[in-house]
């Protein structure tokens, strides 16, 4: 069916004069800095990954959102969170969405480039009407789950099956035939599938968002993966889990990358990996990721947080496994694609009914990955909120702001305490492991061990980051005017800051299966109104 399906809309557009090259966008979930071997890490062999990296530009100053719905929001709109109101992880059966009134990434691309656009794996942006859908966002295809997590093997998420195999622009079909199947091996499959359609011939190029499961929690993953890290992690089930994990999504990486040559357009690709945000570290959440030598994780705006792994690679990429540091922000994502798929200024194709962009939102960046030239970005928001007042906590993760090499954080009211530090993964020596990153500590080592848990809760600390990119030491007592220089600039992006997103509309449902077992789907589609499939 879906080949079929798939072929039809192939053949439905029009060729261009000239067609841009197709465009695949690789996502991992809760991924630490120190979880990919092109990062210096001897834990976790990371080939596949690496292979992007180390054929394009490794991306070292490359920041995201601290979680995910916020970063995921941010690569599809283009624009900062402190726009669109997502600052936190939508929670599953509510009416949370990203705002309909935006246009997205992938419905870019048709309208500049006529763009034949397919996603697989996790949404996280909305479920509870079919315009929030990734097909009533612009996807011809979606197979996947929409919530933020579940099992692997079930993909139940609170009681109910999320896994569906959609088709723009209103066909819903949950996909109860992967039940007790490894996501990972399904996402693999299918974006094989999509790429094995096109040829170098094809008339529409291809445009594949494939944000993958692993490595969240729940941690899970197939026997022989396991045993594959059974004594690398010093007795620790949790990070042997997560490097179970990592491993199989690189094969998976390496079996989609291995399809583009097998269909003669890898030449034709443009490879895009990236995290979604700091891997939750030192036992939060559960789970085991790592960011080493960084301090910080998940749910915090410390580099650890929103640092993460990113690489670029393919046509008018340089092709040398360079290492940059310039700044390069999730939200850049969307005009670059834009302006490098159709050779002209991204802004070109905004509707004039389209809510405006605004400072702090993404910019176009190919010429500076593309050419080396001049960045316009000097400045990376992490985020940002009003003051509160006297007395009180800032909102969400708190304020970050980086402006050339220095960057000024105080912390809101989530920042989860015991990620607050430097910390190894078990079973790695930091002294005998050569990281990317280096942090210019004492004696050539990284720092190890928990950081004071009151630094930068009640005033502004100032880091520099080209410097002391790992944050040891705080500058706001002895560098007062810089302090003050940041603020100013950060008042510009606080004056456009808008509260979180409220619920919106009719809640997501849960139907019945045949045997009687449930599925979410959207409150106004075909089975929302509880009857068996």
């Amino acid at each position: 069916m879906f080949l079929h399906v798939f072929s039809a809309i192939l053949l439905s557009g029009v060729a261009s004069a000239k067609t841009p090259p197709h465009i695949l966008f690789i996502v991992s979930d809760d991924l630490g800095f120190n979880d990919v071997s092109f990062h210096g890490s001897n834990q976790i062999p990371t080939p596949h990954i690496d292979s992007i990296a180390n054929r394009g530009i490794k991306l070292m100053n490359y920041h995201v959102q601290p979680v995910c719905s916020p970063t995921r929001s941010t690569f599809m709109s283009g624009r900062h969170v402190i726009h669109t109101g997502i600052y936190m992880p939508f929670s599953q059966g509510t009416a949370l969405r990203l705002h309909l009134n935006y246009t997205l990434l992938p419905e870019y691309l048709k309208k500049c480039c006529n763009y034949s656009t397919h996603m697989v794996g996790k949404w996280h942006l909305g479920q509870n009407v079919m315009k929030s859908l990734p097909i009533g966002r612009g996807f011809d295809t979606y197979l996947g789950y929409w919530s933020g997590a579940e099992d692997y093997y079930t993909h139940d998420t609170k009681g109910a099956y999320d896994f569906n195999d959609d088709v723009a622009p209103k066909t819903l079909r949950v996909a109860a035939e992967y039940n007790l199947t490894y996501s990972t091996s399904v996402f693999t499959q299918r974006a094989v599938d999509i790429i094995s359609s096109f040829s170098p011939t094809s008339e529409q190029p291809m445009f594949l968002y494939l944000p993958y499961q692993n490595v969240h929690w729940p941690l899970e993953a197939p026997d022989d993966y396991v045993a594959m890290f059974a004594n690398t992690t010093g007795g620790n089930k949790e990070r042997n889990m997560v490097c179970a994990m990592a491993k199989i999504l690189d094969d998976g990486v390496g079996n989609v990358t291995q399809a583009l040559k097998d269909a003669g357009i890898f030449d034709t690709t443009l490879v895009i990996f990236s995290s979604d945000n700091g891997g939750p570290t030192n036992g939060n959440e559960g789970t085991a990721s790592n960011n080493f030598p960084l301090r910080g994780g998940k749910n915090t705006i410390w580099e650890g947080g929103t640092r993460v792994v990113g690489a670029i690679a393919g046509p008018g990429i340089p092709a040398t496994g360079a290492t940059t540091f310039t700044k390069f922000h999730a939200a850049d994502w969307m005009p670059t694609l834009v302006s490098m798929a159709s050779g002209q200024n991204w802004a070109n194709f905004v509707a004039k009914d389209e809510p405006p962009y605004q400072l702090g939102d993404g910019m176009d960046l190919w010429a500076v990955l593309s050419q080396g030239a001049d960045s316009p970005r000097d400045w990376l928001l992490l985020e940002c909120h009003p003051d509160p007042p006297q007395g009180g906590t800032i909102g969400e993760h708190g304020n970050a702001l980086i402006v050339g090499d220095m960057k000024i954080i105080k912390l809101g009211q989530t920042h989860p305490e015991d990620e607050n530090g430097n910390f190894p993964p078990p079973g790695q020596d930091p002294t005998k492991t050569e990281y990317l990153m280096k942090c210019n500590a004492a004696g050539g080592v990284p720092r190890v061990g928990p950081a004071s848990a009151t630094e930068c809760t009640d005033q502004y600390c100032l880091f520099n980051i080209t410097a002391d990119p790992c944050e040891y030491h705080d500058l706001a007592k002895t560098h007062p005017d810089v302090v003050q220089e940041l603020l100013t600039r950060l008042k510009a992006f606080q004056a456009t800051t808008v509260p979180p997103v409220e619920p919106e509309g009719c809640s997501p449902v849960q139907v019945i299966l045949p045997g009687g077992a449930r599925a979410w789907q959207p409150c106004d589609g075909p089975h929302s109104q509880g009857e068996t499939l």
